[in-house]
Order: C-alpha cells, then sequence, then structure tokens
C-alpha cells in the first residue's frame, strides 16, 4: 500500500513539474526584439527628487534632446545634442554615447515582457518622478513626443543585475541597464570634445582664412596595398606645388587634434564672457570630409584670464547645424598657425625617383 502511495506521489510531482516546465514565465523568455523602429530623436528626462530608485550616483541634471540629422546618401549621419540650461538652449555635435543611444533604443531588446499593474509599479518605481527616455521619428526645431513612445526607468529586476524595468505603453519589459545607466554622467559626457571627426574617408580639403593670409590645400588621398588610405597634398594657393608629405600631414595632424577645452556651462569653467552676435571671428578655418560633408571652425579674438589664455569658437555643420561656442586654448590656436605658416612657405616637393627592381 505504501508503495502504491509513494508512485502516485511520484507521478504527481512529476506532472507538476511537467506542466510548470512547458508553461511560458517571464524569467525563462529568450531575448527578443521589444520594437525596430528608425528613431530620428531622443528625449532625456532627468527623475524627480522624489523618485525612490537609487540616485547614486547622480543622473544628469538638465533635460536633453538628442537628433540623428541625415546627410545624404551613403554619407554618415549627424549627433547631436541639445541642452536646456537655466531656460537656455545649447546644441554640441553629439558623441559616441549619443551615437550608441540610437542603436540600442531602435533594436530595443528584452527580456521580459508583461502587463503592468499598480503593485508593480510600485514595486520597480516606476511613475511620473522615474527618469525617461521619450522618442520620436522628427528630428526638426518642435518635435512631438508621443506618450505611448515615452520609457520609464525603474530599478533592477531581481537577479538580473544586468536589467532594469521599463514601463512602455502599459507593458513592463526589460532593456539592458546600460541604455540608462549612460545617463549617470554630467551633460558634457554626451558632447564631442574633437572639433573633426570622421568615422570614415579622409580630409580632401583644409582652408584657412586669417592672420592676413588665406592658404588653402587639397588631398588626392590613395589607398595602398593595405587599404590605408596614403595622403598626397597639394598647396592650391599662390603657387600650385605639390607639398611635402611631412608638410601637409603636420596640418592635418593639428587640425585632428583639436579639441574643446571648455562648455561655457561646464563646471568648473572659468567664467568666460559671453560672445556678441556683432564679434568677428580672428581666423576661420574650413574642413571637407571626402564624400563632400564640411566643418567650419570660427575662431573669435583670446581671452585672457587667471587660468589662462582662450579662444572662443564656434564650429558649423553647413548647411545642416551650428554649434554654440565652446573655447580652446590659445596654445591649439598657434599650433594651427604655426602648420599653417609652413605650408605657406613650402617649396616644391620633388618626388625621389624609384629604383626599378
Amino acid at each position: 500500500m505504501k508503495q502504491k502511495i509513494s508512485l502516485v506521489l511520484v507521478a504527481f510531482i512529476g506532472l507538476f513539474l511537467l506542466f510548470y516546465l512547458m508553461e511560458d514565465h517571464p524569467e525563462n523568455i529568450s531575448e527578443t526584439n521589444y520594437w525596430k523602429e528608425d528613431w530620428k530623436s531622443i528625449q532625456y528626462n532627468p527623475p524627480k527628487s522624489d523618485w525612490c530608485g537609487n540616485l547614486v550616483p547622480s543622473f544628469a541634471e538638465f533635460p536633453m534632446v538628442f537628433r540623428k540629422i541625415s546627410r545624404g546618401w551613403n554619407e554618415p549621419a549627424l549627433y547631436t545634442v541639445t541642452t536646456l540650461v537655466n531656460g537656455n538652449n545649447v546644441a554640441y555635435e553629439g558623441n559616441y554615447n549619443v551615437k550608441n543611444s540610437f542603436s540600442e533604443l531602435s533594436v530595443l531588446k528584452t527580456k521580459l515582457i508583461e502587463s503592468s499593474s499598480q503593485e508593480i509599479k510600485k514595486t520597480y518605481c516606476l511613475g511620473e518622478f522615474s527618469p525617461s527616455l521619450s522618442l520620436s521619428e522628427e528630428n526638426g526645431a518642435d518635435i512631438k513626443f508621443q506618450p505611448n513612445k515615452r520609457l520609464l526607468f525603474g530599478k533592477k529586476i531581481g537577479a538580473e543585475e544586468g536589467r532594469i524595468a521599463v514601463l512602455v505603453n502599459d507593458e513592463i519589459i526589460a532593456p539592458y541597464q546600460y541604455i540608462i545607466e549612460k545617463f549617470r554622467t554630467p551633460v558634457s559626457n554626451f558632447r564631442e570634445k574633437m572639433y573633426v571627426t570622421m568615422s570614415e574617408g579622409y580630409i580632401q580639403e583644409l582652408k584657412f582664412i586669417g592672420q592676413g593670409i588665406t592658404v588653402q590645400v587639397e588631398n588626392r588621398a590613395k589607398k595602398n596595398q593595405y587599404n590605408v588610405f596614403v595622403n598626397e597634398w597639394s598647396r592650391t594657393t599662390g603657387e600650385r606645388i605639390v607639398l611635402p608629405p611631412d608638410v601637409g600631414n603636420q596640418w592635418e595632424t593639428v587640425v585632428k587634434g583639436l579639441k574643446v577645452e571648455f562648455y561655457p556651462d561646464e563646471v568648473g569653467a572659468p567664467k568666460f564672457p559671453s560672445l556678441t552676435e556683432t564679434t568677428n571671428p580672428e581666423a576661420v578655418l574650413e574642413i571637407t570630409i571626402s564624400g563632400g560633408n564640411k566643418i567650419r571652425l570660427s575662431l573669435f579674438p583670446v581671452w585672457e584670464s587667471e587660468q589662462g589664455r582662450w579662444r572662443p569658437v564656434r564650429r558649423q555643420f553647413p548647411p545642416y547645424f551650428d554649434e554654440s561656442i565652446t573655447w580652446m586654448k590659445e596654445e591649439s590656436f598657434q599650433n594651427l598657425v604655426n602648420a599653417v605658416m609652413k605650408v605657406k612657405s613650402a617649396s616644391r616637393y620633388e618626388r625621389p625617383n624609384q629604383k626599378i627592381q
């Protein structure tokens, strides 16, 4: 009799385990794409002080809007970030954090999809005080962000330390934590500090106007056997000549090394004066990238402080986007002028005769 009871219990437990394993549990769902969309804009809103999630380390303090601007067929998009600070908008080129946000949110991966409830929202601190990201297919001056395309972020989900709970369109999902964790940094960490960046191609043309001179060079770069571009610089102003490789390459190296030292709203920045609309630049540097995209740097008169000598710069991506003012070290500007003067005074380069092997 006892043996029969034992067999019945074993059978019952076996059936229970079978049905349990066959049932779809959220934690057993394999990773899936919640959506695939080509978003053009992302809006970040910081958490409110009343949010019951973890505010340490702190989130970026100010709202931000990321835009992805198409620059034509087969050309890399331009990413921008606009921040509202004390009622004023400041806008800059976005860096890899902005670009990666579009990649992560356009194909949003999750391992959990379930209907929300008040209990779940309370458990994961999901509500009006949460940090959030809103998405749109628009990228103009005025963007309408739809409520059903808004992601409210909450706490991490149990043992899934790499994921957090997100409320979107009245559903709970669990995308990767790094989508929101990158926003636990200052707003300046989303701005591109290098004045000239290229994801592909090469610098095709450089033109400097200022200091009483105009100097222009062009580059007819060709790929070598290792599929790497090799520069061939020519000066196109004054006497048109082929430049010694080191002279043209030095100007290119200086240009690629120019970087933003401070943003006016950056913590720790000197108390820079405002630049008036009537102030004329002291010099202009124009850069043309292979493929046709252009960057223009307007460099304004130097300003001195106890911390050093600085030069205000306005970067433009004609005809797509104009940045707010940034500040460069005067030393960097002088390095640029020195490289330009070497190009201006360079003699014709005579290529050495190639010996026939």
